[in-house]
């Protein structure tokens, strides 16, 4: 599915909220990006999180292979 990046990071965002997780292949399986640019969006979201949710950030498991929202 081709999204305008406004709805891919909206898509990715939501997708967070409501399962605290997520994968690359997930992401890209369904808006059809190359790697660089789901690094883009997954740094636009940390960013947005670190200036308007203090209490949560978005970081990554190598050992599970998933980026998932904590709350401090």
């Amino acid at each position: 599915m081709r999204l305008n990046k406004s709805q891919a990071l909206l898509f990715i965002y939501e997708t967070l909220m409501k399962n605290r997780r997520i994968t690359k292949s997930e992401v890209q399986d369904v808006l059809d990006i190359p790697d660089l640019t789901f690094r883009r969006y997954m740094q636009e979201i940390r960013a947005y999180l670190y200036n308007f949710y203090k209490t949560e950030e978005l970081k990554y498991s190598k050992k599970c292979g998933y980026y998932y929202l904590t709350e401090e």
